[in-house]
């Protein structure tokens, strides 16, 4: 039996998010020296100053490891952070506080770490692969994202219409905005988040808030063929004439649980087949990201343009506000009067 439960000294191993998210959730853990997590408060609650956290991927790789440590007076916490609150949709409101020592090449791989988001970890085996990394220098860690400011619906409806929204088309984006939030708050409270596929995203969710931003249907086309796959949405000019060079709108659409940080890859794969397109969107059909197109190099830029929660509508986004702008620029993105 290889378990080594020595109290002097607790191990926890967390997970940097579920399948499509962790990725982007290590890069945040190491960037602000913390781990965070939704559900599992509990857990987190148990986690004291000089225990150690393993950073794992799947079952079978130690990305990184660390110790808790004070900052400010404090090691850990829950509900007071903002921009945890709205991580690309997700609510990882307990955190705590980790000086990580990060492997000099890449991950350790191990076998038999657990599922939970965060759990003991009792294996020596385990153990010894954290302490080894100790010896590494601490990860040296960036100031956490500053405050955001929520935009309100009337706000939302004032910039609209001032750059090209119809008057008279306000009430339906109003009501088409209230359906979403409802059926979206649904599918978060009442439903399993895996359950919600793409399609239904796509229907439900996102199709609707195109049409109620002025895109008629025979503007736009599902599953587009192109030489990289096919496009989940794609918007043109000219109802009339959907040739490539008339496409200016390209959208990557994802289940309602998936993550936003792979997607803008897939989507610039389709773009090259349309040199005229100027936004690529990628969305879950609640949280949006736009991706513009660089001047300079006729590429879309890595760096995401503005990001959109449609049940917490912010002026930035919360977890990179001095880079990416907030709601009003994503909606903006999506007006077909901005495009043409």
């Amino acid at each position: 039996m290889n378990e080594d439960f020595n109290m002097s000294k607790k191990y926890w191993q967390v997970s940097a998010g579920s399948e499509g998210r962790d990725r982007g959730y290590e890069k945040f853990f190491l960037r602000h020296g913390m781990a965070f997590v939704g559900l599992a408060y509990e857990a987190m609650q148990q986690i004291d100053v000089g225990n150690i956290v393993l950073l794992k991927r799947g079952s079978s790789e130690i990305v990184t490891a660390g110790e808790v440590v004070q900052r400010n007076g404090v090691h850990r916490g829950e509900g007071d952070k903002e921009w945890l609150q709205d991580f690309d949709g997700w609510d990882l409101s307990a955190y705590c506080y980790v000086d990580w020592r990060v492997p000099p090449k890449k991950p350790l791989l191990t076998k038999g770490l657990a599922q939970p988001a965060i759990t003991r970890a009792w294996k020596s085996e385990h153990h010894d692969l954290a302490d080894s990394l100790l010896s590494q220098p601490v990860q040296a860690f960036e100031p956490e994202p500053e405050p955001t400011n929520p935009i309100t619906d009337d706000q939302i409806l004032e910039f609209m219409i001032s750059q090209g929204l119809r008057p008279s088309a306000a009430d339906e984006l109003t009501n088409t905005v209230r359906k979403i939030r409802l059926l979206a708050n649904y599918y978060c409270n009442e439903c399993e988040w895996e359950d919600i596929r793409e399609h239904e995203t796509r229907i439900f969710l996102v199709a609707p808030l195109l049409l109620a931003l002025g895109w008629a249907e025979q503007q736009m086309k599902i599953e587009l063929p192109c030489s990289a796959g096919r496009i989940d949405v794609a918007c043109f000019l000219r109802p009339s004439q959907r040739k490539k060079e008339d496409c200016v709108l390209l959208m990557e659409t994802k289940d309602f649980g998936s993550g936003l940080d792979y997607a803008p890859e897939q989507a610039r794969r389709y773009a090259t087949d349309f040199p005229n397109c100027q936004v690529l969107v990628v969305t879950n059909g609640w949280c949006y990201k736009t991706f513009l197109r660089n001047k300079a190099n006729n590429l879309f830029h890595e760096q995401p343009h503005a990001y959109l929660n449609l049940l917490k509508p912010r002026d930035r986004y919360p977890l990179d506000p001095q880079r990416t702008k907030g709601a009003l620029s994503v909606m903006e993105s999506l007006l077909p009067s901005s495009l043409r």
